[in-house]
């Protein structure tokens, strides 16, 4: 029955409409300037467009459908002189006010130009929202739109994920153009703009009208340039030093990471104005994206202790300061937009990205374990993003908007040497051809054994990362809106998204190809070649997960079942997943006088494409092949969720605002929890294994979030005004990891790991927002959180430890480790205009961030002594394996310490004829604190991981390698660089040192 309504309920809308808008609204009032009567008839143009109107009897007007932008108005009548205003700002799903006071004269062509006041506050918005428009990114100091929203009220980045109002990594919708950017398989955004193609970026943390989805915590929207009518340009690069920066050198007391960042911008008409283009591209270029506080060091002459190795060499290990090797990183991108103002307006916008960075071990956090080899891996990331909107205007009051979208992502994990040709990865021929001998294995298809000097492993040259990942990622969406202002109050909207995605991943370890080589490294039968490798085999040793591809990397869209000769089932691959997403909505924007109303409902329609088990305590098992059944297996049958959603916003005196806001929020789990290789997960729930295997979550529900806010915007001055909001959530159905028990009578034992929805958190706080209009060129923003965020578990595999001694489930709430309590930013910008400060300064500016955060929360806890430990690992390996700690204080007691961060700009622009030329220097962490991101829960130290400190410890292991000698490189590894912790923790202990960027910009 559910299906059928929703089916109805696609045919009904899809005809008529299909996008959420993202376009503001101009509205405002005509009058006689003396007489102070309304002016009907009166023309109002937005200057360099088609948008324009007529006011009523009642001197009132409306333009909708205004993208984000910096406009000027125009009203012109019979009888008066026309005005001008400028600096009109229109923002997204905004409403923007402009009154004209019209003088009457006796004469024509006399025309007065105003400038519109930047607005203090959003008197439209119905819920807590934070905007930077194209001028405050040109000034700010900092890149990037993580970064860019990491300034705003409520939004915390922590260990490089964004986590809005207390909510979970992953809960936030990204949206460009309003088409979403997020990745599905890991809930992320995939495709970020480039800077100076963006018009306008907003956060909006507290809630959002029934036309945005997908999204629990928030939603960041984004709004790309338009063409101009003239045209124009400008190019700008940047480095941050001079020099080879391998070689550790400092200039102006600061290390230099080759980073180079050139942009070029282009935009004008096209064989007319009525067709304007604009386009951005950009080339960024890392040699060492990491910028990590790091020391160099040096040993010279340390002898390799591996038993296994017949020769025991001696090797010299040298590391540079203040860079990291093997963290290249290349990106370019290009962004553009097509505007054709014709009797059907179309917009066409297109951003593409192709990325390439090293890593190493699929990571990329051990740079000091190989620094004696020059083979690496990369990912490649390759991204697309192409939207066409079609808007058809019926009349002043009635339109439609159509959009179409296609999105692709393909990520590969590879190998430096051999690109993606993994057969090659182990094959010592190869190797020994890529490096004209000069790297020879132990034997066929195995390299030599990695070196232990004083207990670290350290590869040898040519040693090769095992794994080889390739994964595609596609939707095709269709959008459409149709919006009419009914009467003067009313604008109602109606309007549906849909998306389908397909999916493919596949994923293989190259040593597998041991198993062709007739004198293969272990004693087991070898073939002549992949194809000959029976597929059970070849895919359990190959660690094969493969979706949408066979077991050798070739794409398909069938199921593939495997078999012997005999008929025998080996195992079947699982063609590509295709989730779909369905929203239709219906909104009412009520505006009577300065009373706003955003009434709206939302119905989502989530089909994961997604099988889950009918008896996951008896599952059906198919004893040929040793897996579970296909018939253990059914289709998930999704069911529509309705969201309703309300906010208000009312005057209480002429300077107060007060607003409120609640609704219901739902989006999809991350698909990274959901889709896994049948065969080897139902390989791996049949065989069991050790307590953690690879979990996932079949048959996972939406995510649901509750969602209030209460607050006023209050101006203080003519120059000042402030903001203050308080909130609360309520999220259920977070995903959790449990354990499985199987029925005792099933014919598997014990149990296995698998995600379900169970998590809950609740999160409540305040914010402040100060903002301060220029005056005597200074203008200033301030923004303050205060957060509580509690729940049963910070991420989805907090009860790893808890699983394995099979102890309760958390059902208590407890602070949220990636939370803070107190954070906050202020910017400050100083500037002169063009003639203003003499010759020296005008046209010049100084921009000053400021970012603090109370620090996060974590548990101290004590670690057993005794049990095995690895020399490398000691420090971090309770981090690890929980059963090796026990908490010695409730969960999430302590803080990290507090962290205060300032950034810089300062330029100078010159006037060369009509033409721009600006000069300018960035400083990132002006002060170049060593701010503690993270700490040793076992010590709470940033410095001690408490191993070397404690003989109770350290005292067998450093006896067992080398002595003082093993001490000196353990910390310079693990406690001067925390090296162990990088690489195992996959998280930084200190965020980033001093960086210096020189700059020049040509515009014209």
């Amino acid at each position: 029955m559910s299906r059928r309504i929703v089916m109805c309920v696609l045919v009904f809308l899809i005809p008529c409409a299909l996008f959420a808008q993202f376009e503001g609204k101009i509205v405002g009032t005509v009058m006689d300037q003396k007489s102070r009567e309304p002016l009907r008839g009166v023309n109002i143009l937005v200057e360099g467009t088609n948008y324009g109107a007529a006011s009523d009897a009642q001197g009132y007007f409306f333009i909708l459908n205004v993208p984000a932008g910096l406009y000027s108005v125009r009203s012109s009548y019979i009888g008066y002189k026309s005005m001008v205003i400028t600096q009109v700002r229109v923002s997204m799903g905004l409403t923007a006010e402009v009154n004209f006071e019209l003088e009457s004269t006796i004469l024509e062509g006399e025309e007065v130009t105003v400038i519109a006041k930047r607005k203090l506050f959003e008197k439209s918005a119905t819920s807590s929202i934070s905007i930077a428009n194209a001028e405050d990114l040109e000034t700010i100091p900092i890149r990037g739109t993580q970064n860019i929203i990491s300034t705003m009220a409520g939004v915390i980045v922590q260990d490089g994920a964004v986590h809005i109002r207390g909510a979970r990594d992953g809960e936030v919708g990204y949206f460009v153009n309003g088409v979403s950017t997020i990745n599905p398989v890991t809930n992320r955004n995939a495709l970020a703009p480039i800077q100076e193609a963006i018009e306008e970026i907003q956060a909006l943390a507290g809630g959002y009208t029934a036309d945005m989805g997908g999204a629990n915590a928030g939603v960041v929207k984004t709004e790309l340039k338009t063409g101009t009518t003239s045209l124009t340009g400008s190019i700008d690069y940047r480095l941050d030093g001079f020099g080879d920066p391998s070689e550790g050198k400092k200039f102006l007391d600061t290390y230099t990471y080759g980073h180079k960042l050139a942009v070029a911008t282009l935009s004008g008409p096209l064989l007319s104005k009525k067709i304007r283009f604009f386009l951005a591209g950009e080339m960024n270029n890392q040699d060492d994206s990491e910028v990590r506080f790091s020391k160099g060091y040096k040993f010279e002459n340390l002898v390799d202790s591996n038993p296994q190795n017949l020769e025991l060499d001696t090797v010299t290990l040298k590391y540079p300061d203040g860079f990291t090797p093997f963290r290249n990183d290349k990106q370019y991108s290009l962004n553009g937009t097509l505007t054709l103002d014709l009797p059907i307006r179309i917009n066409i916008g297109g951003m593409i990205s192709s990325r390439k960075y090293d890593v190493l071990d699929g990571q990329g956090n051990a740079p000091m374990l190989v620094t004696l080899n020059d083979r690496s891996n990369y990912y490649e990331n390759n991204t697309m993003l192409l939207t066409v909107k079609a808007t058809k205007v019926f009349s002043p009051v009635t339109y439609l908007d159509i959009k179409a979208s296609y999105y692709q992502y393909h990520r590969e994990l590879g190998d430096n040497w051999f690109g993606n040709d993994w057969q090659k990865y182990y094959d010592s021929t190869a190797v020994a051809n890529y490096t004209d001998g000069e790297v020879v294995y132990r034997n066929s298809w195995r390299p030599q054994y990695n070196y232990y000097v004083n207990g670290f492993p350290i590869e040898r040259n040519g040693a090769p990362y095992n794994l080889f990942l390739d994964q595609k990622h596609q939707y095709i969406g269709t959008t459409a809106d149709l919006i009419t202002q009914y009467g003067r109050y009313h604008q109602l909207k109606l309007g549906a998204d849909y998306r389908y995605y397909t999916i493919r991943s596949f994923s293989i370890s190259p040593s597998v190809m041991d198993y062709t080589a007739p004198n293969g490294t272990f004693n087991y039968t070898t073939y002549g070649s992949i194809k000959d490798v029976p597929a059970d085999i070849w895919m359990l040793n190959g660690a094969v997960n493969a979706y949408g591809y066979d077991i050798y990397g070739n794409e398909t869209d069938d199921v593939i079942r495997y078999a012997d000769t005999t008929g025998k089932s080996l195992g079947y691959i699982d063609a590509p997943k295709h989730p779909k997403q369905f929203s239709a909505y219906l909104m009412d924007k009520i505006e009577y006088n300065d009373l706003i109303i955003n009434l709206g409902v939302r119905m989502d329609y989530f089909d994961l494409d997604d099988k889950t088990l009918k008896n996951p305590a008896d599952p059906e098992v198919d004893k040929d092949a040793s897996m579970l059944a296909q018939d253990a297996w059914e289709k998930i049958k999704p069911e529509p969720i309705f969201s309703p959603r309300i906010g208000l916003s009312f005057p209480v005196t002429d300077r107060t605002v007060f607003y409120m806001q609640y609704g219901k929020f739902v989006q999809m789990p991350s698909l990274n929890n959901v889709y896994f290789s049948t065969f080897t997960l139902a390989r791996q729930i049949v065989r069991q294994g050790y307590y953690f295997l690879n979990p996932v979550g079949f048959g996972l529900n939406p995510l649901k979030t509750t969602s209030y806010e209460i607050g006023f915007r209050q101006q203080i001055s003519e120059n000042a005004a402030m903001d203050v909001t308080a909130f609360y959530k309520n999220i259920r159905g977070l995903v959790q990891i449990i354990n499985q028990k199987i029925d005792p009578t099933a014919s598997i034992p014990g149990r296995y790991e698998r995600y379900t929805n169970g998590d809950f958190a609740t999160t409540k706080g305040m914010e402040f927002r100060l903002n301060l209009r220029r005056i005597n060129r200074l203008s200033t923003q301030i923004n303050y959180t205060l957060t509580q965020a509690e729940g049963t578990q910070s991420n989805s595999n907090s009860a790893q430890g808890a699983l394995y001694f099979n102890a309760q489930m958390p059902t208590t709430i407890n602070p949220l480790d990636y939370s803070a309590t107190h954070t906050g930013s202020i910017n400050l910008d100083y500037r002169f205009g063009k003639k203003d400060g003499g010759l020296l300064l005008s046209q010049s500016g100084i921009n000053l961030l400021m970012q603090f955060s109370s620090g996060h929360p974590y548990t101290h806890v004590n670690v057993n002594i005794g049990g095995q430990t690895d020399p490398y690992t000691a420090g971090i390996d309770y981090m690890q394996d929980t059963r090796d700690r026990l908490a010695a204080e409730p969960i999430g007691s302590s803080l990290t310490p507090l962290t205060f961060n300032t950034d810089l700009r300062i330029d100078k622009t010159f006037q060369i004829m009509n033409k721009e030329l600006t000069a300018y220097v960035l400083v990132t962490n002006l002060f170049n604190r060593k701010n503690v991101v993270n700490v040793y829960e076992k010590t709470g130290s940033a410095s001690d991981d408490g191993f070397l400190s404690n003989p109770l410890y350290s005292a067998t292991t450093i006896a067992a390698n080398g002595g003082q000698q093993y001490i000196d490189l353990y910390k310079a590894i693990n406690l001067e660089n925390a090296q162990a912790y990088w690489d195992n923790i996959v998280r930084e202990i200190y965020g980033n040192p001093r960086q210096i960027f020189f700059g020049l910009k040509f515009s014209f």
